[in-house]
């Protein structure tokens, strides 16, 4: 007997919630239920070099993007340049990669050819591949080759 009133019950709830107001996808002006969020492949590469055009390893290079609900920069991940002075970072973020600042840090103080100043970039983002008008946003890139200079 509890099972009998607990379906309807359950049923009622979940109703209620929405889980029952898709529409047929083959209607005109029929909705399509999908759930997630929509996400998009990003991809970030470049170089260090300092003034006297030699690489420098070791520069922490965080990547930030705007928020896709605020205006403001929120710190996406961290990498670091290899001992060509050489970074790539590739990630699938959760809002469209249309402004991205990078910054480079020297984090080592004395190592890996001196102390430098703190850098910024703000590249062009170029998508090299378009997505499907629904969940999938594409793949976006930049490309950030700098010039660091001594503190």
């Amino acid at each position: 007997m509890k099972t009998k009133t607990f379906k309807p019950l359950i049923a009622a709830i979940l109703g209620l919630l929405g889980f029952a107001s898709c529409g047929d996808p083959d209607d005109i002006g029929g909705d399509i239920c999908m759930y997630g969020e929509p996400s998009a492949d990003f991809r970030a590469l470049g170089s260090v070099k300092d003034e006297a055009g030699k690489p420098v390893e070791g520069i922490r290079v965080s990547i930030a993007q705007k928020g896709r609900y605020t205006n403001e920069m929120e710190a996406n991940d961290t990498v670091f340049t290899d001992s060509k002075g050489a970074f790539l970072m590739s990630k699938t973020v959760f809002s469209g990669p249309e402004y991205v600042s990078i910054v480079f840090e020297d984090v080592d103080g004395i190592e890996n050819g001196g102390e430098f100043e703190r850098a910024e970039a703000k590249p062009d983002v170029i998508q090299t591949k378009k997505g499907d008008d629904a969940w999938y946003g594409g793949a976006y890139q930049v490309n950030a080759d700098v010039v660091m200079k001594k503190k």
